[in-house]
């Protein structure tokens, strides 16, 4: 896919965590110049001074999309900078830090990494830095002071880095909008506070040395902690720009709903400054607060005398931000986000007379748009990471909006290109991917299961003509996989590591035989079979259906496991009501038959009166992820479009009106826009008849 151009990095920094590098160069006169670009972390491209486009599109480990980018300029110069992160993470793969980029001018090649595009390391961005989050990598913290960061001293070796395989990018290119806030909503004075309560980092789980950290006494900034300790007290509100703040104030902007893209804003300092820039998905628009998302949501800038005009390097997930003068003064011009998102211009709009109904629809169409990029994500803020079974619904909902799935495409095409290397059992898929394993080992079996479920609906709807046989192997392997867990019942029996069928009390009934699973099995069973054949899966899925209705059915609900007691497998009282819809998609169950008229009358009216009368019986309602779309599923399959479309104006309503976007979590808690809830925009056409 290059012509010249050859995968380089900064001589003995490959492996180095948090590495910035700047390739600068200058551009021939002529037409269509084109930059091909490759690299294994992040890259963004400016010519004369404007930005050009970010990237990469990720991929597989041991493989590499490569972006063509129209520079449509006559001249100038080019600067592209990368990020070497060298360290886990949930959201790219680890490897060796690379860069390949190449421009064409003419059909000519005017630069070419390893010839003559000379390399620098970047003198803005500070090395030892916290980490952002556990399932993305560092934070940022920028030091803009550096008169001259392209000067001599700053010029590396670039050295040679084994190449991976390329591949096209296949997915669309971003679609970058500017959005600024109108003015300030509130202007206020801060101070330090220690009796503040501060968590001291915000992690899902602990870092360590290899999951790639610094040391605490090597990282100088700590702007996530200096935020938490800041008393706020507002002055004023709507103040227009420009707007001067001077140390120990602050401004705290509302974009109105969520926003994904790089923070962007412009400012004249009139001495030098330290501005410290947070931003939240929701707070009361009074004072800034964080969310309880485990992610450091905080910018740190050290800016110079005269006028700047900033952007973060990553993207980011706010609706409130605020802006700290921690030492000196600037005067703000403006405050925004540059979007970084999918573009939705030739998405599916659908105008509704229902007011709520059409703030649900607009709210799922932002929510994909931010978590369809390069791959399906579950969230744009926290992780960015593209997980199983969040995807197979966000694979719904990019096929009900464009009619085509090239984003899925690439997702699926990265899982099916996944290589075995040890830290899972052979034959299964990472529960993420493009991504690293959190701890040797562990991984989510239903959500293999998921896998095989989307791959066929894929193959069998959405792209027919798909070659089948690319997936076969990773099909068989997780079904050969999943059959060393089959008990004499053929009912998958104590599967290992992160059992999870829902977000709810649900998950904690998945030990011994769990009949939701059991459920989930037999549909992949049958899908596997409509794909590739196989004699013994009918017979196998009718036998794991036929043993987990009869046993988990108690003539009115079912019942969530059974556990091993004395050789004997033994119902417990548990019912979710995730459960139920799992056995009604995929147990075979006709619900109009009059055996299980206690559970369509259940069902339709939401478990209400089963809640009321439950006994010595356990029993806990779904959350939004993932029980409520099961159920906005069983009530399409009912016809009950009526019911599904109230349930969804009442359950999503109030996500609409505080972030734009939909949640992870019914609770507020977590991420407020999380990828797979795009899915409503599909359930609430089907439900319309449009």
């Amino acid at each position: 896919m290059f012509k010249k151009a050859i995968p380089v990095f900064a001589e003995g920094k490959e492996r180095e965590k948090n590495t910035h590098i700047a390739l600068r160069g200058t551009l021939p006169a002529g037409k269509n110049a084109l930059l091909r670009i490759a690299a294994v972390s992040f890259w963004r491209v400016f010519v004369d001074g404007k930005f050009a486009g970010f990237g990469p599109a990720r991929a597989a480990k041991g493989y590499a999309r490569v972006d063509e980018l129209p520079l449509g300029c006559n001249g100038g110069e080019i600067i592209i900078e990368v990020v070497g992160h060298a360290c886990r993470s949930l959201s790219l793969t680890y490897e060796r830090s690379f860069v390949c980029a190449e421009v064409e001018v003419g059909g000519e090649t005017a630069l070419a990494t390893g010839e003559n595009f000379p390399m620098y390391i970047s003198a803005k961005y500070v090395q030892k830095a916290e980490r952002y989050s556990v399932q993305r990598q560092f934070g940022e913290v920028c030091d803009e002071r550096t008169a001259e960061p392209f000067a001599p001293e700053y010029l590396v070796h670039a050295v040679p880095v084994e190449a991976p395989e390329f591949l096209p990018r296949r997915v669309p290119v971003p679609c970058y909008r500017e959005v600024n806030a109108p003015c300030a909503a509130v202007f206020g004075t801060f101070a330090h506070d220690d009796s503040l309560p501060c968590r001291k980092n915000r992690y899902s789980f602990p870092p360590d040395e290899r999951w790639g950290i610094y040391a605490e006494e090597e990282i100088a900034h700590k702007p996530f902690r200096w935020v938490q300790k800041q008393a706020q007290t507002p002055h004023t509100k709507k103040v227009p720009f420009p707007l001067t703040l001077s140390a120990g104030e602050y401004a705290l902007f509302d974009l109105s709903r969520i926003e994904v893209g790089f923070i962007k804003w412009c400012a004249l300092a009139e001495r030098e400054s330290d501005v410290i820039v947070a931003f939240s998905e929701l707070c009361d628009g009074e004072k800034f607060e964080f969310t309880d998302i485990n992610c450091q949501n905080v910018l740190e800038y050290f800016l110079p005398e005269g006028e700047r005009e900033v952007m973060s390097f990553e993207p980011y997930t706010a609706r409130f931000a605020i802006v700290f003068v921690k030492t000196g003064k600037i005067t703000l011009t403006n405050f925004g986000v540059l979007t970084y998102e999918r573009d939705m211009s030739a998405a599916k709009h659908i105008k509704f007379d229902d007011a709520a109904l059409q703030g649900v629809y607009d709210a799922a169409m932002a929510t994909f748009a931010h978590n369809a990029l390069d791959i399906f994500t579950d969230c744009p803020s926290r992780e960015r990471a593209g997980w199983l079974c969040d995807s197979y619904f966000t694979g719904k909902a990019e096929y009900f909006f464009f009619g085509k799935n090239e984003v899925e495409e690439a997702f699926l095409e990265n899982y099916r290109l996944y290589k075995y290397d040890g830290e899972l059992p052979r034959g299964v898929l990472p529960m993420c991917y493009p991504s690293c394993v959190e701890t040797s080992g562990k991984f989510i079996p239903q959500w293999d299961m998921w896998y095989v479920l989307e791959v066929c609906e894929f193959l069998t709807e959405r792209s027919v003509g798909t070659d089948k046989e690319l997936f076969r192997e990773s099909v068989t392997g997780i079904l050969d996989f999943l059959a060393q867990y089959e008990n004499d019942l053929g009912l998958l029996e104590n599967l290992p590591s992160w059992n999870f069928v829902e977000w709810s009390t649900a998950n904690e009934w998945v030990h011994d035989v769990n009949f939701p699973t059991n459920f989930l099995y037999a549909a992949v069973l049958d899908a596997a079979y409509k794909l590739y054949g196989g004699e013994s899966l009918p017979e196998k899925a009718a036998r794991v259906r036929k043993n987990a209705l009869s046993i988990s059915f108690d003539g009115e609900v079912f019942i969530d496991n059974a556990e091993r007691k004395n050789g004997a497998l033994v119902c417990t009282r548990n019912s979710s009501e995730a459960c139920q819809y799992y056995a009604a998609l995929f147990g075979g169950i006709d619900l109009d038959a009059p055996e299980y008229a206690h559970l369509k009358a259940h069902i339709l009216d939401g478990f209400e009166s089963f809640a009321q009368n439950l006994g010595t019986r356990a029993f806990v309602p779904v959350n939004a992820f993932i029980g409520r779309y099961l159920r906005i599923m069983t009530l399409l399959r009912m016809g009950e479009h009526e019911i599904l479309l109230e349930n969804v104006k009442s359950f999503f309503g109030g996500m609409v009106r505080d972030t734009g976007t939909l949640w992870e979590y019914k609770q507020k808690k977590g991420s407020y826009d999380h990828g797979f809830a795009s899915y409503v925009a599909a359930a609430i056409a089907q439900a319309c008849n449009l």
